[in-house]
């Protein structure tokens, strides 16, 4: 949707995980080069070996990025249940 946030709080230490993450899905490869130009070119950072767009921020924290065609249709689902109600992305 058009409306989504992160929320990410100040904490005395930070401790990197190694295998929570959280993922951000793009629309199509094109987007998904975009974002992958974008974080090694204009932040300086590393993609995640293996994977296909993944990275660390500067905290350590790793971000999945993958268009809607990597998925399966379990992806989904949550979109079409909130269609039945009326809402549209």
């Amino acid at each position: 949707g058009e409306h989504q946030f992160l929320a990410i709080f100040e904490v005395e230490r930070v401790k990197p995980d190694r295998v929570r993450h959280f993922g951000l899905i793009v629309r199509d490869e094109k987007q998904l080069t975009e974002v992958r130009k974008k974080v090694k070119e204009k932040y300086g950072l590393k993609l995640e070996p293996r994977f296909r767009c993944d990275f660390r921020d500067p905290w350590g924290n790793r971000i999945q990025v993958v268009d809607l065609h990597d998925e399966s249709l379990i992806w989904l689902l949550p979109y079409a249940e909130v269609q039945k109600v009326g809402i549209k992305f």
